[in-house]
């Protein structure tokens, strides 16, 4: 019994490379690539700070711990990322000098 080849490489990197060409210039999908990694690091961010208010409720004796400053960080990093992310479009236009 011979096998036959149910594919061909040669039409299944083709398929690859115009499904990577069609969303690398879909300004649709870049866009809901955008707003979703906004969304989740806001997601991170948010959970960030609500721990830092725990543990400030807590523990408040204690002043500033390496845990505090920690979720602080986090809060800070994280919410910019989610604010670039968010506003792209705004962002993509700025040119340095």
């Amino acid at each position: 019994m011979e096998r036959v080849q149910l594919s061909s490489p040669d039409i299944h990197g083709e398929l690859t490379a115009n499904w990577w060409d069609e969303i690398n210039e879909s300004a649709k999908w870049q866009d809901g690539i955008f707003f979703t990694l906004c969304g989740a690091y806001a997601l991170v961010s948010a959970v960030a700070l609500i721990q830092l208010i725990r543990i400030e409720l807590r523990v408040p004796e204690y002043g500033w711990t390496t845990q505090k400053v920690f979720h602080l960080l986090n809060f800070i990093v994280n919410g910019v990322r989610a604010v670039v992310l968010g506003f792209h479009k705004q962002v993509f236009l700025l040119h340095p000098k």
